[in-house]
């Protein structure tokens, strides 16, 4: 009984610490989706300072009611997050949302500086939901730095939707 209550209310808490995602300012969006059937993404800012930005998804049904799902939340890494491009592209004979996340570095005292990219991608799941896709989420080439690591010149090459779909098909498809 002890540990049903106890479930019960991690899942209440949780639930509540994530609403907060839900709701905010909106960046970008909200962008027709025909991934989720009736989805719309929305890039918001969610005035939270570990995680400052939040892509949702609205799914409107028959009845023309809308739920809210997050689909993910971009952390800070030595700056805020910004959202450099979001397209749709197949990943595996998947269709699949491809987010482009940077982030400005500044830690010049140990010669790291310039931009962090990260690649993310997301796909629809059995429940009509976007979840992240681990084949982008784990390649080591969709991450890296345009500028200085510990003083040694870096580059990294997929830093649009052209570059990112070019890897997909040559490297993951």
């Amino acid at each position: 009984m002890l540990t049903a209550f106890l479930l019960i209310f991690v899942g209440v808490n949780l639930a509540k610490a994530e609403g907060q995602y839900f709701q905010g300012r909106l960046i970008q969006g909200p962008y027709k989706t025909k991934i989720v059937d009736g989805g719309e993404l929305s890039v918001l800012e969610t005035g939270d300072k570990d995680f400052p930005l939040s892509l949702v998804l609205d799914v409107v049904d028959i009845d023309g009611e809308k739920a809210r799902q997050l689909v993910d939340k971009y952390d800070v890494a030595g700056s805020n997050p910004k959202i450099e491009s979001i397209f749709t592209y197949p990943v595996k004979g998947k269709p699949n949302i491809l987010v482009l996340v940077s982030w400005e570095l500044t830690s010049r005292g140990i010669g790291t500086y310039g931009t962090l990219y990260q690649v993310f991608g997301y796909d629809k799941g059995a429940d009509n939901k976007l979840s992240v896709n681990k084949l982008i989420e784990f390649d080591k080439m969709l991450s890296g730095i345009e500028g200085y690591q510990e003083g040694n010149p870096q580059s990294f090459r997929y830093k649009n939707a052209a570059e990112i779909k070019a890897y997909i098909q040559k490297f993951i498809n």
